[in-house]
């Protein structure tokens, strides 16, 4: 089963129901706390890798850090400026972010957050809804 984590603030109402939306699946997950522990430069540079759009995709523009620096300044600083920036303000950063090796989810939503059950997982569960449906 792939390795999946969370990064979330407690806070953050999203982030709470994803995660009680994975434990109520029996998925087993990291969550790191954005808060109260810095995001790791690892774990950022794994994040952006899995971003469409780079670290636009990750920065919450309603923070108050944000309008405090602005889409400019941030868009202009290197990822370690940006890493030294997202731990000095964790409230930049979207919560949740859920991801694997190969998938991201930011935000918490129903529908794509199924995609973290396991494909075989998935495939059981169809096939017993198609019997359901079919003995009906």
């Amino acid at each position: 089963m792939e390795k999946i984590t969370v990064l979330w603030g407690p806070s953050c109402g999203s982030a709470r129901r994803a995660c009680h939306w994975l434990d109520t699946h029996d998925l087993a997950y990291d969550r790191v706390n954005v808060v109260s522990t810095a995001i790791t430069l690892d774990t950022l540079k794994k994040v952006l890798s899995l971003t469409e759009y780079g670290a636009e995709e990750i920065i919450s523009e309603r923070s108050k850090a944000f309008k405090k620096f602005g889409r400019k300044y941030i868009d202009s600083l290197t990822i370690s400026q940006l890493h030294r920036l997202l731990v000095n303000y964790p409230s930049l950063i979207k919560k949740p972010i859920i991801f694997t090796h190969n998938k991201l989810q930011i935000g918490f939503n129903e529908d794509e957050i199924r995609s973290f059950i396991p494909r075989e997982t998935r495939r059981v569960s169809f096939a017993q809804m198609l019997s359901i449906l079919h003995d009906a």
